[in-house]
């Protein structure tokens, strides 16, 4: 059985859209409807995503002279590294709203950054391309939930819902740039198999632990952390009813297979009506 993925399909195209989502208008310390847990569940994402986008450039980078010939490939690596600086700015600037309305922003930060020096200084770079790899599905697939399920955002402030789809219908568009990157960087289909199968795991697991420990921790800075109700409410939202988490889980189960690829999940059709929105709004001009 031949274990080389298929390639990303041709009519996925890359556009760099450079919105400001104006972070320093009035928003609502909990801007998600309202509820305490569920809009901090999405803050703790975006504490966690500014040096995660750094280091996914940086690792992308990295083995740019990797990718040989292939200019479709080159080209979707300038672009993913646009978008992925652009996600950073703009997850900075809504970081720092919450910091000035009083969350511990800076603290958990620190944590985040302290994370990535560990692995620029203890890990080979494969390794950080196969937890790049592996984070680019995650938030893939979060992104996809996000795109498909209007239930996910309803009765999120404007500007916040608009932040979040902007950043899905971008993570969905680049799924494949780091994958394919990785893909001519191991040329040996069985390492590369058995590398990200193993690092799958470990990053699905660091990362949700430190997603609900900031969750845990900005819902209890706001005094709710004992608020049983709040909390049943989060985890019916994200594990049942509309239940991202959970239809998530057959799209995770998928990249075990021996000849995986990000476009079989074929979730064109749900960025359409945000990619014509997005790229009349972008400033430069998709």
């Amino acid at each position: 059985m031949t274990m080389l993925p298929m390639t990303s399909p041709p009519s996925t195209p890359l556009h760099r859209r450079d919105i400001d989502f104006n972070m320093g208008a009035p928003i609502p310390a909990h801007w998600l409807a309202g509820h305490c847990h569920l809009t901090r569940f999405y803050d703790a994402m975006s504490i966690m995503f500014p040096e995660g986008e750094r280091a996914f450039i940086e690792t992308v980078r990295h083995y740019r002279d990797r990718i040989g010939s292939d200019a479709d490939l080159a080209h979707a690596v300038k672009e993913f590294i646009a978008q992925e600086a652009l996600h950073s700015r703009e997850h900075v600037r809504y970081n720092r709203r919450m910091q000035e309305q009083g969350a511990p922003v800076e603290r958990l930060e620190r944590i985040v950054a302290s994370q990535q020096a560990f692995a620029r200084r203890y890990l080979p770079p494969v390794a950080r391309l196969a937890i790049t790899v592996c984070l680019e599905h995650f938030t893939a697939m979060f992104a996809d939930q996000i795109l498909r399920d209007p239930r996910c955002l309803e009765g999120a402030h404007p500007a916040m819902a608009d932040i979040w789809h902007w950043h899905a219908l971008e993570e969905t568009e680049h799924k494949a740039v780091a994958f394919d990157v990785f893909t001519a960087a191991i040329r040996a289909p069985l390492r590369r198999y058995v590398l990200r199968c193993v690092t799958m795991p470990f990053v699905s697991i660091i990362f949700s632990t430190l997603l609900w420990r900031f969750t845990c921790h900005l819902v209890r800075h706001d005094g709710r952390g004992t608020d049983v109700r709040g909390w049943l409410h989060l985890l019916r939202v994200q594990f049942m009813r509309p239940g991202p988490l959970m239809r998530m889980l057959p799209y995770w189960l998928a990249w075990f297979r021996p000849c995986f690829h990000p476009w079989q999940h074929d979730n064109h059709g749900v960025m359409e009506r945000f990619r014509q929105r997005f790229d009349r709004e972008s400033s430069g001009g998709g």
